[in-house]
């Protein structure tokens, strides 16, 4: 996955502060499911986002570490 796909990915997630991960994949349709889930856990493992359960799916927010 590039930087620019991360630099994307952040500027999405900080501009909506939380986004369901289903929603957040239609707004990089360039970039296959496998793609962004393997993005968002890179970001969330170094503490960029946070991703938590919500309901039946997933959502992502900015982490507290990086505002």
């Amino acid at each position: 996955m590039t930087q620019q796909a991360a630099v994307k990915l952040l500027a999405i997630v900080h501009e909506r502060r939380q986004i369901p991960l289903e929603e957040l994949i239609s707004y990089l349709p360039e970039f296959t499911w496998n793609q962004v889930f393997s993005l968002v856990d890179e970001l969330s493992r170094r503490e960029l986002i946070c991703l938590r359960r919500q309901g039946f799916g997933y959502e992502l927010r900015v982490s507290s570490l990086s505002t």
